[in-house]
This record gives structure tokens, sequence and C-alpha cells, in this order.
């Protein structure tokens, strides 16, 4: 009789996976079941309706606006926050004295809460006692609406991370590619500088190639982080003005808590999952390319 070996690896990963299969697939899956379902409290999972929620979903112009809100805060990302802790991290990367304490100096802003950061700065776009209108009125420049303008709102709620320095969750991000950084030899750039490269040219054509990886694990974790985005819009505008800022989880919430709307919440949720995830797949294989 041919006797079975156990790896003794998956005694150890085992509870972990059950933890995780129990309380994040099993979720998910239950999440998709329901959205083919006119969900109801009372008898669940209710009337089985297929697609229906599917089809109504993307003839709604409300879920048409959030992804669109969705995508160009993706957009504002990329333009105002994506470099700012890549940019950080290459230059602290650069100091040779002195280093712990100005690690912990950049990334001390990734310590406070995201709830308090954004109820300051809903203070700070105020139009009529905010900082940001008296520091424009100081230097003779008109008020502006800030929060209450649809032009402006989206790139007022993406600024306080590039103004802290790309805290909060990109605090985290600065920790990550310090690391990165510090994984490529040393050996490289004492070669390059022998051969005269300057600072712009050992960033193109060593730092950036040799931690492309972290950049687009990090580029893909900012865009799931994007496409899940509430707190802000939430607690600074309420999806507003018209709607300007309402994503596709701020609308599901309401849908689902404030319509009873439960399976076309759900439904709105596994749309964005879908996105996000082809998002991914399409960044993975790009990666893999320019890696061949």
């Amino acid at each position: 009789m041919k006797k079975i070996k156990w790896n003794s690896g998956w005694l150890f990963v085992l509870p972990a996976l059950i933890v995780f299969i129990v309380f994040k697939y099993y979720p998910i899956a239950m999440g998709v079941g329901i959205s083919f379902f006119k969900y109801q409290i009372m008898s669940p999972p209710g009337i089985f309706i297929g697609f229906g929620n599917y089809i109504r979903a993307f003839k709604d112009p409300y879920v048409l606006n959030a992804l669109r809100n969705n995508f160009e805060f993706w957009i504002i990302m990329l333009v105002l926050n994506f470099w700012v802790p890549l940019a950080l991290a290459i230059m602290v990367n650069e100091v040779t004295k002195h280093t712990g304490i100005i690690r912990t100096m950049f990334y001390i802003p990734a310590i406070l809460p995201t709830v308090v950061v954004t109820i300051l700065w809903k203070y700070i776009w105020q139009p009529d006692y905010g900082l940001a209108n008296f520091l424009m009125g100081k230097v003779g420049l008109p008020h502006q609406l800030w929060l209450n303008s649809t032009l402006l709102v989206k790139w007022c709620m993406r600024f306080p991370y590039l103004f802290i320095f790309a805290g909060l969750s990109a605090g985290m991000d600065f920790i990550i590619y310090l690391a990165g950084l510090s994984n490529v030899p040393r050996e490289l750039y004492e070669s390059a500088e022998l051969d005269g490269a300057g600072f712009w040219r050992r960033l193109f054509r060593i730092t950036l190639p040799m931690i492309r990886s972290t950049i687009s694990m990090l580029l893909i974790t900012n865009t799931i982080a994007i496409f899940n985005l509430f707190d802000e819009p939430k607690i600074m505008t309420g999806g507003g003005p018209a709607k300007s800022t309402e994503t596709l989880v701020l609308y599901a919430f309401d849908k689902a808590y404030t319509g009873g709307e439960f399976s076309y919440a759900t439904t709105i949720t596994t749309i964005a999952f879908c996105i996000v995830f082809m998002l991914t797949v399409m960044q993975m294989r790009l990666q893999r390319r320019s890696d061949m």
C-alpha cells in the first residue's frame, strides 16, 4: 500500500486558509449569488431574477455616473498622488546620514486615521470660514467654492494626500518603495558613477527598471483602493455636489442602507469587483510582457 506523504507546510497554512475562505471568499460568493435575486429579508434569498439586476445596473444613469467618477478619481490619483511616495523614497534613499530619523519623519503621516484627516480637510475647504479661502484672500486671490464646485471637488479630495507627503495609505507605499530600493545592488550605482553617469541617468537606467515590479504592484493596489473609495466622498461631500463624487461603493451603500435594495447593491459592488479584476489582469500581463 502506497504511503501518503503530507507536506507539513499545509498544517501551518490551513488555519489561515480556513479563516480566509470562511470570512473572505464565502461572503464574496454569497454576494455574487444574491445579485441574481430580488432579495427579501423575510424569506432569503428571495425571488430569482437572473441577470435582471445587471441589466438594470447597466441602464442606470447613476451607476454610469459613479463609474465615471471612479475613473476620474483614478486619473487624478495617477497625476497627483501615485508618484509622490516614489519620488520621496528615491530622495530619502540618496541620504546616507540619519536615515532612520528621516524615514520615520516621512512615515509619521501614515499613522493618522483617514477619517480624522478627512474631517480636518473638510473644514479647511469650507467656502465661508475655511483656511483655504482665508489664505487665498491674504494673497489677493478670489475665494473658491472648493468642495461645492463640480470642477474642483475631486482635486480637493485628493490634494491632502499630496500635501502631507502622500501620507495615510500612501505612507505604506513609501516604505515599500524604500524596501525595493534597498534591494538594488550598490555595485550598479558605483559602476555607473565610475562611468560618469549622473543622478538622472542612474534613475532611468538603473533605479526605475530595478523596482519596476514594485511600481506595478503598487499601481494595482492603488487602483483597487480607488475603486473601493468610500470614506472621503461619504464624509466630505456625501457624493455631491450634483453626484460628482459619488463612487460605485458609495452608491451601493446608499441603495442598500437607504433604499433597502440589498441585491441591487451587491450587483453594483460585483461590477466594481469585475472591473478591478480585469484592470489587475491587464496590468499583470503588461508587466509580464515588459519583463520578457
